[in-house]
């Protein structure tokens, strides 16, 4: 687990050529390069090498051996796949170059093109510093058709420049470049990690124009940066179809890898979901002063187009919540709250009650105008009250920004940032997958995360705001439906409180205990909850819907307080060292079956060979199924300290004895169920076998036991004997080589007798 306030993203590589990139640029614009082999693939037939920067350029790049021809991507060919629509047969793929003379990317004027510092990008992105006064940027989007999702989400996050730079130049790219050779890199998030995506900057056109069935334009007619993002997140996603089908929330946090959730309002064509307007208001006035971004949208017609409204908005265009305010209503005397927004590209800005100009707000006394007016004099940000706001917009995307991105973006320097915690783990069948809290036998096994908020002095209610986020594995090509085997698992997670008397470090035991919170299974890649907790001590509990299900899961916890929080786990420890007890008893009570009996001759030693026979006569009283020479192997290390590889016979009613009471813990603490082949305990209750055994493991260690010897989800007796055999072996190991090394260096001989005689 990782506890971190600075973590920062690894450095943009070098300008290098991509190693998706062939070795060599020398391909041409048509068929004639064999990229496209279908017939119904239109590509451009200009065979003349492009130079964006003129003659000088061309004679360098040819000097250079590149002969001026422009990349094509192998991996993403222009053809009805990457459409995905086979109807498409009048698509022609053009370069920018071909559709406009002067193409640009991110508003280039002329300036140097390799300078892409934080300075010069934020020039180039926004006109004003600071997030209540952040320009918009300097293109806007043209209400288009279906895959809005994607240009909606670019224009939303306008307030955050720094933010959006590491998505749009991880490197240093434009049409102006000396070394411009047809390709342009984005970042994407994918499951906590930045992927690097290049595409060449072939475009679907019809009839000489971008194709509007899959783009939002830009409001500048030869700013092709929203054209070539989108392309390059087609290819992250695997087909333009596969982004159309996607949400903002996806988007969002495809574009920053923050925390993103969703919440319903009760505007649009499914008026009345969001039900609570208490729960909407308490949400937006617990988040607007945190480091965290909030975009609002109101649905789209059903085909996915953007229309504006009689109110002034426009559907399906993103709009940024940036303040609250509460005034003195006229007449009635009571207050109102409002909501401050700001409409993506400055176009769509409200025209009802309380925008500029309007009754509401003639009505307003002097003092409270100037206030609101002093608060909203930036271009395409209006005031509305928060009634209209919650009937009006549809959805609500809360942006949760973590440390790091808090640090990296001015922006969002006023605003309160988040502490984070994130931790990489699993859920794997017969271990810790156990399923939600209705499955009270196996649920307590799931991964646990201790959380204790502290109460401090002199602040108020004590209260503090967290946001717990789990993601399972997925994989963006494809769609967002494929996870780990191509599905996604139904997730979420359980909060609970800890009883004062129970212990910090041990597992919770969850059977009788009654969750704060359960946060609702569904099949989604992130699962999100935004909630407050008082002074005390809270585990939060990781599941899957349904038991013995295989995933890797991302979990962030995010806090406005200084909290500790710490992954519950064991020491390795005997707690009760039971097998020397018996091994070293002077005078114990010996089984009525004596040694003499399996040999025939009595003999002062014994080998593996000699051990597993009794083993095997004693497989029903001893509740073994069949003994192995493994299992033989681990009980004749176990009580041979001496290293001989034999056993005096006289040790041997001892370790039996062993046996019998690893026996009796077996029966009694694995909720052993009966089969054919004998009873089985769960796996699942190895920790609570251990316990009995007199030992305690850590998780890794536990997970790795359950590896090793469950099959299944299912212990037999033999396997947890030859495990707690091997674990005491391995603590009388590392104590003498803790011994030894007090006194003497360790000898390679030495360390090859501890390591293979186990």
């Amino acid at each position: 687990m990782r506890k971190f306030m600075r973590t920062r993203a690894p450095a943009p590589p070098p300008l290098a050529r991509p190693l998706d990139r062939p070795l060599t640029n020398g391909k041409s614009n048509g068929h004639a390069n064999g990229v496209a082999s279908m017939r119904d693939d239109h590509l451009s037939t200009a065979s003349r090498p492009w130079s964006p920067a003129g003659e000088a350029a061309a004679a360098a790049a040819a000097a250079a051996g590149a002969g001026g021809k422009l990349w094509e991507d192998p991996e993403f060919p222009p053809s009805w796949r990457a459409l995905a629509d086979r109807k498409l047969s009048d698509v022609v793929w053009l370069r920018p170059h071909e559709l406009s003379s002067r193409p640009v990317f991110l508003g280039e004027d002329g300036s140097d093109p390799d300078d892409t510092s934080s300075d010069d990008f934020d020039a180039r992105w926004s006109l004003e510093p600071g997030l209540a006064g952040a320009a918009l940027a300097p293109w806007c989007l043209e209400p288009g058709l279906a895959g809005g999702a994607a240009g909606a989400a670019l224009s939303a996050l306008a307030l955050a420049p720094r933010l959006l730079r590491r998505v749009l130049l991880p490197r240093a790219q434009g049409f102006t470049r000396q070394d411009y050779d047809g390709s342009f890199t984005f970042m994407f998030w994918e499951w906590g990690t930045w992927r690097e995506v290049t595409v060449d900057d072939r475009l679907p056109t019809r009839r000489g124009r971008l194709a509007t069935s899959h783009y939002s334009h830009s409001a500048r007619r030869d700013d092709f940066t929203l054209p070539l993002f989108e392309k390059a997140y087609a290819k992250f996603y695997g087909s333009f179809a596969a982004v159309g089908a996607g949400s903002l929330a996806r988007a969002l946090q495809d574009l920053t890898g923050c925390i993103v959730q969703s919440f319903p309002l009760g505007g649009g064509a499914g008026g009345g979901r969001g039900g609570d307007g208490r729960l909407a208001f308490h949400v937006l006035n617990s988040a607007v002063p945190r480091s965290t971004l909030l975009v609002a949208t109101v649905e789209p017609d059903k085909d996915g187009s953007w229309r504006r409204l009689r109110c002034g908005l426009v559907a399906g265009q993103a709009y940024t919540v940036t303040g609250l305010a509460r005034v003195r209503a006229g007449g009635a005397g009571g207050e109102v709250a409002l909501v401050r927004l700001r409409a993506a590209g400055g176009r769509g800005a409200w025209a009802g009650p309380w925008a500029r100009g309007s009754a509401e707000w003639r009505a307003l006394s002097d003092r409270d105008r100037e206030l609101l007016a002093e608060r909203h004099n930036h271009h395409g940000e209006f005031w509305m009250s928060f009634t209209d706001f919650s009937t009006t917009f549809s959805s609500l995307c809360l942006v949760h920004v973590g440390p790091d991105d808090w640090l990296l973006e001015p922006a969002l320097r006023p605003r309160r940032p988040w502490r984070a915690v994130l931790a990489r783990r699993r859920w794997r069948a017969g271990y810790n997958a156990g399923g939600d809290p209705t499955h009270v036998e196996t649920c307590s096994t799931n991964p646990q995360f201790h959380v204790s908020v502290p109460r401090e002095e002199g602040s108020g209610d004590g209260k503090c705001h967290v946001v717990v986020s789990v993601c399972q594995h997925y994989r963006a090509r494809g769609g967002e439906g494929r996870g780990e085997g191509g599905r996604l698992l139904a997730i979420g997670f359980a909060v609970y409180e800890v009883p004062r008397a129970a212990p910090r470090t041990a597992p919770m035991q969850l059977h009788d205990q009654r969750p704060l919170d359960v946060t609702h299974g569904g099949k989604a890649r992130e699962v999100v909850t935004f909630f407050t907790l008082p002074p005390g001590d809270y585990v939060v509990v990781p599941h899957t819907r349904l038991p013995h299900q295989d995933r890797a899961f991302l979990l962030r916890i995010l806090t406005d307080k200084q909290t500790n929080i710490w992954e519950v786990n064991e020491d390795n420890v005997i707690i009760r060292d039971i097998a020397s007890e018996f091994l070293d008893q002077a005078t114990v009570d010996l089984p009525p079956t004596k040694p003499s009996k399996f040999f025939g001759t009595v003999e002062d030693e014994i080998d593996v060979e000699g051990l597993l026979k009794v083993l095997k006569s004693w497989r029903r009283r001893a509740l073994l199924a069949r003994p192995s020479r493994e299992l033989a192997r681990a009980l004749l290390a176990l009580a041979d300290r001496a290293g001989a590889g034999r056993l005096p016979a006289a040790a041997l009613p001892r370790l039996l004895q062993l046996l019998h009471y690893w026996r009796h813990i077996y029966l009694k603490y694995g909720g052993c169920t009966s089969t054919c082949g004998g009873p089985r305990a769960s796996s699942y209750r190895l920790r609570a076998l251990l316990w009995a055994a007199g030992l305690s493991a850590s998780n890794k260690v536990l997970e790795c036991l359950c590896a090793r010897h469950a099959r299944g989800a299912t212990l037999a007796h033999d396997d947890l004997v030859v495990a707690l055999a091997r674990l005491h072996l391995a603590h009388e190991r590392y104590r003498s080589l803790e011994t030894k090394l007090k006194s003497n260096p360790l000898s390679l001989e030495e360390l090859i007798l501890m390591t293979i005689y186990s």
